[in-house]
Order: C-alpha cells, then structure tokens, then sequence
C-alpha cells in the first residue's frame, strides 16, 4: 500500500464516536477490493472500509440534501460513497454498516458520516452473504 500522492479528507464532524479526529486519508489495498481510512490525528485508528457497489447492486440509500451541502453539494457523480466494515475472527461473522455510510466529496475533499434515516438498511449486513450475492439482508425488513 502506497501513500504517496495520497490527499487527506476532512471529516468536520469527525466520525461517530470520534469526533476528534477529522483529518483522514484513504489507502487502497492493492490486493483486494478494500481500503483503510487512515486517521492522521491519532495513527493509532484506522477504519476498513468499502465501496458497497462491490457487492450490493441494490444500494441506493436515500440521503439528505443537507449532508449533500455540508461537504460541497454538486451532482452524484462528485460523491464517493463507502461502508465500514466490522471485523472479526471468522469469515462468516464480519459486517458492514449500511444503515451510516462514509460520504466522500471528490473535489473538494471532505467527507462526512451519513446516518440514514428510514431504517431501510442493516447497520450488521453479513459480508460474506454479500461477496455470496445473497444480499437479502442488505434491508432490515427482509
């Protein structure tokens, strides 16, 4: 994984439950499908994150206009959306969050935490059913 090059995001608010840390980079990781939100105010925090597009075709949260503006507004294709993943010791029993996707404004390089509001998408979706193409448990009314 390299950094070079690399421009840092600022999260405004931070990211729930550190809103002390604004300043992030992504790094991608050349041998799969996943990236690292790199914290630069504390090294010692570091989120796995991907782009949902990867695995669930049917994604197409409902997000406010107002999250839209707090990072620069524009048109769809000036975001870049991703999901943070939980890990864990087995396979079968890492998620990702779809119900509070990561925001990201490709111009003007902040970025923002989206909280969903309708309840439509799984905060625990099971990564693995999702690589699987079974992404029944993407919505939590399934």
């Amino acid at each position: 994984m390299s950094q070079a090059g690399i421009k840092p995001i600022t999260f405004d608010r931070g990211i729930l439950g550190l809103e002390d840390c604004k300043n992030y980079i992504i790094v991608q990781d050349q041998d799969s499908f996943l990236y690292y939100l790199q914290s630069q105010d504390d090294t010692n925090i570091e989120f796995v994150i991907i782009s949902p597009h990867v695995f669930v075709e049917t994604y197409e949260p409902l997000i406010a206009e107002s999250y839209l503006e707090e990072i620069g507004g524009g048109d769809d294709e000036n975001f870049a959306v991703y999901l943070i993943v939980k890990l864990a010791k087995e396979m079968n029993d890492i998620t990702v969050n779809l119900q509070a996707p990561i925001l990201i404004h490709l111009e003007t390089y902040k970025g923002v935490q989206v909280i969903i509001e309708d309840n439509k998408y799984s905060i625990r979706a099971n990564l693995a059913k999702l690589i699987k193409g079974d992404d029944k448990n993407v919505s939590t009314n399934s």
